[in-house]
């Protein structure tokens, strides 16, 4: 019987170093692609993404669904509404409200894995008791049009700051994979006398649900000034936001950066947030100029060619910034309209994001 001994190879040490090391950054780089990995149900052609249904059936007379492409589009903003003024409880033999929308996976991605937050962003303006709510709203996943898990009231989480005003994920953590979301409202239950505006922005199924959840977001510009006002419902882990300006809602520009309230980054209350920039579009940048100055008292020709050509990419570098901002600060009229959103940036590194608003003259 022959016995094969496996051939050693031996690597240099300097290349072993080079493999391991380029073999940890492969792993960092997947395994935080993965942690960070979020799906959502934006497509550019929405059509055949979603499929909604209103009650229906019988003496029924319930408040509209409104825009239903809009649970499945890419426009910043844009969301189905439920409105309207019930007088009477409605008496439809199908009283419910579905929204079903796939998300949007990138080529070779089938699912949504296992352990990933399923849910839909909502807001609504007026809710009925959260102990009603709990057996009235319902959270379902789909693969490949099969039912994965349906999830009702009591487990969705984040169902206690529906009564606030400002966007709420509602989700559950999904132990089957899944490439559709569907919320199901209701509408038996939803309350009289009051003028509905139930608003359900997209589906997501995501590894994390975002760390702050954003309350109103305002922008006006004024007095020469763009100013920015939010607040947060809650926060954890939260280190900073920074306030971007986009002309299309798709390019984003930052425009500043301000430091969370939230003692340690984590708060259960609200919190008030603001923000003011200059919008004449006189932003100069003068540090090419310093360094030009600052040239002739450098006596190394090697080191005054260093700074030269560092001065010039700054140079550059600010011309291309300059025009980037005096190009956005275009925007802000009734002819172009300029969006505004508030990135926030958690403790790790981790960036999430308020809905887009429009400014305002």
């Amino acid at each position: 019987m022959l016995n094969f001994r496996p051939t050693q190879v031996r690597v240099p040490f300097a290349y072993s170093n080079l493999i391991r090391t380029a073999a940890f950054l492969l792993v960092t780089f997947i395994s935080f692609g993965a942690f960070a990995q979020s799906y959502t149900s934006t497509f550019t052609d929405p059509t055949g993404n979603y499929s909604t249904s209103s009650p229906s059936g019988g003496t029924c007379v319930a408040a509209t669904l409104n825009n239903a492409s809009a649970v499945a589009d890419d426009i910043p903003g844009n969301y189905i509404s439920i409105t309207g003024l019930l007088n009477a409880t409605i008496l439809c033999t199908d009283p419910l409200y579905s929204i079903r929308a796939k998300l949007n996976l990138p080529s070779g991605t089938t699912s949504a894995p296992v352990g990933y937050s399923a849910g839909f962003n909502v807001q609504f303006n007026s809710v009925l008791s959260l102990s009603l709510l709990e057996s009235n709203i319902t959270l379902r996943t789909y693969l490949g049009n099969t039912v994965q898990q349906t999830v009702t009231g009591g487990s969705l989480l984040n169902l206690s700051l529906l009564s606030s005003s400002g966007i709420v994920p509602i989700y559950f953590t999904a132990s089957q994979p899944f490439d559709e979301v569907e919320l199901i409202i209701n509408g038996s239950v939803l309350p009289l006398e009051v003028a509905l505006d139930y608003r359900i922005y997209n589906a997501f199924g995501t590894i994390e649900v975002l760390p702050v959840n954003f309350g109103s977001v305002a922008a006006k510009i004024q007095s020469g000034n763009l100013n920015v006002d939010w607040n947060t419902i809650s926060e954890t882990n939260n280190d900073r936001f920074v306030v971007q300006g986009s002309k299309d809602g798709k390019a984003w520009i930052d425009l500043g950066t301000v430091a969370t309230k939230a003692s340690g980054g984590r708060s259960s209350a609200t919190i008030n947030y603001s923000f003011s920039t200059p919008w004449s579009g006189s932003m100069i940048a003068g540090f090419g100029l310093l360094g030009l100055l600052l040239l002739p008292a450098v006596r190394s020709r090697l080191l005054r060619l260093g700074m030269l050509v560092l001065v010039l990419a700054a140079v550059i570098s600010c011309a291309k910034e300059k025009d980037g901002f005096n190009e956005l600060e275009g925007s802000g009229t009734s002819q172009r309209p300029l969006y505004v959103r508030v990135a926030q940036i958690d403790k790790d590194g981790t960036t999430t994001y308020s809905g887009v608003v429009t400014a305002k003259p």
